[in-house]
C-alpha cells in the first residue's frame, strides 16, 4: 500500500481507487455543503506547535472516552455506506479501529 502521511493523501488514493459515484458519494456534503466548508475552514485555522529539542521517549497518547481506554486520541467519525468502498463496511472499520485500540462512531444510515 502507497504510504499515506496526510489527509490529502488518502482522498488522492481513495480518487484513484473508487468508482467515480462513490467518490463522489464521499466527496460531497449533505445539502449546500455548509458543515464540509466550515469543518475544512476550522482544519485550515489550526496550528501545530512543534517542540523542538523536547524529549519525546517517554510521551503516552493513551486517554479514555466514556470510561473505555483508548491508545490514541483519535476515532473514526461516522461514514456512511461503508460497503460502497470495502466489501465488509463499518465491520472492516470497526476491526481496524479494534487492532490500533481505538473506537469509530457508527452511521445512523449505515
Amino acid at each position: 500500500m502507497t504510504k499515506m502521511l496526510c489527509i490529502d493523501d488518502i482522498e488522492s488514493y481513495a480518487l484513484q481507487h473508487l468508482s467515480k459515484a462513490t467518490a463522489d458519494y464521499y466527496k460531497s456534503g449533505a445539502n449546500e455543503e455548509n458543515t464540509l466548508r466550515e469543518n475544512r475552514r476550522a482544519f485550515q485555522r489550526l496550528r501545530i506547535r512543534p517542540r523542538f529539542l523536547c524529549d519525546v521517549s517517554e510521551r503516552d497518547l493513551r486517554t479514555t472516552v466514556l470510561g473505555h481506554h483508548l491508545s490514541l486520541p483519535i476515532c473514526a467519525s461516522p461514514s456512511a455506506m461503508q460497503r460502497m468502498a470495502h466489501p465488509m463496511g463499518e465491520l472492516a472499520t470497526a476491526k481496524a479501529c479494534e487492532s490500533v485500540g481505538t473506537i469509530m462512531t457508527l452511521s445512523t444510515i449505515a
